[in-house]
């Protein structure tokens, strides 16, 4: 009988939740994109969720998952506050017809942690309310400036919190090095290298290119400013 091959021995059955969701505007469609740091943050929660949990210091990652739980619920709780003001706005002018965009996209995730299914919402919320926003531009109840500030602080707003969700990470795996599990972290590194902890096409498609860590310069999306302003 031929042994199993190394892949094989690595491979085991872990939970995911499958979720499709459409994406509208072209600044949240800039969060999901892998080379603007998504993918980063979907490792940064799968490690914080299971890896972290079991090899750092315990007392270290319960008090990261309250801060991951918590800066999550900050981000939800503005991003809800803008959408209710704006829908506040569209309702005086008798409501506001939302527009239609030249190039949605249709994204399948497979989620591999509960934080990353929180973080997907805040995206889809996201697009929501930049798609009221734009509504209310086009009818003239926001003038270019207002939506052009409005729309980039969003965008930071839920771009800023994958870096704090990265960063949080960081310090889980500093946990590790104190509690010297340096080799156990490199074999769980290996392994989760192995698995489709996410899929879609704005994570596999064509904009796909190498992962960085993500600077100033990308969360502000200056390279690529004129093409997000455009939308």
């Amino acid at each position: 009988m031929a042994s199993p091959s190394p892949t094989s021995k690595r491979a085991f059955s872990k939970p995911i939740l499958e979720q499709t969701l459409i994406i509208h505007s072209q600044n949240a469609q800039y969060v999901l994109q892998r080379g603007h740091s998504f993918m980063l943050v979907v490792s940064a929660l799968y490690s914080i969720s299971v890896v972290l949990r079991i090899l750092a210091e315990e007392a270290e990652m319960d008090q990261i998952e309250d801060l991951v739980s918590s800066r999550i619920a900050a981000v939800a709780e503005r991003l809800n506050d803008e959408h209710a003001r704006l829908k506040v706005l569209a309702d005086a002018e008798g409501g506001v017809p939302l527009p239609r965009y030249t190039n949605p996209r249709e994204v399948t995730l497979q989620v591999s942690s509960p934080a990353l299914a929180q973080y997907v919402r805040l995206i889809s919320r996201l697009d929501q309310t930049l798609m009221l926003l734009d509504g209310l531009w086009f009818a003239g109840v926001l003038n270019n400036k207002l939506r052009k500030n409005l729309t980039h602080d969003l965008r930071r707003l839920v771009y800023g919190l994958g870096r704090d969700l990265i960063d949080l990470e960081r310090r889980g795996r500093a946990s590790v090095e104190r509690a010297d599990q340096d080799e156990a972290l490199k074999r769980a590194d290996a392994e989760t290298e192995t698995m489709i902890l996410a899929t879609g096409s704005l994570v596999d498609g064509e904009e796909d290119r190498e992962v960085t860590t993500p600077t100033n310069e990308a969360e502000d999306g200056e390279p690529e400013r004129q093409r997000v302003e455009a939308d």
